[in-house]
């Protein structure tokens, strides 16, 4: 199950086609609960073309997101290493089909600088 204290690999960060977060962070339980031909992995660079837009698209105004413009906000979100754990789940031919996130937000001063999920 992941953990805020779970750190990822400067590789995720650094790898350009790579996925945001290391998939070892996915509980099993999790994978395992999904229908057949169905996954569940870290949000990758390539999802711009795979439809992740077209998913957020049912529950608000996306606007007219560029492929410059979301290259630039995945890569910010990767260089926070182990703040975003942006998920998509993709049907069997790798579709996204739905996505979900935690964002894990530093405490000032909260329970000793404990870092929390939401």
């Amino acid at each position: 199950m992941w953990s805020p204290s779970a750190k990822t690999s400067k590789f995720y960060s650094a790898n350009a086609s790579g996925p945001l977060f290391s998939p070892s962070l996915i509980s099993p339980e999790v994978v395992s609960a999904l229908p057949p031909n169905y996954t569940i992995r870290p949000l990758q660079r390539s999802d711009y073309q795979a439809g992740v837009l077209d998913v957020l698209r049912v529950l608000t105004n996306v606007g007219d997101v560029t492929e410059e413009a979301w290259n630039e906000r995945f890569e910010w979100m990767a260089k926070k290493e182990d703040e975003y754990h942006i998920l998509v789940v993709c049907n069997g031919e790798s579709k996204v089909v739905g996505t979900g996130g935690v964002v894990v937000e530093r405490k000032l001063y909260v329970s000793h600088f404990l870092a929390t999920g939401r």
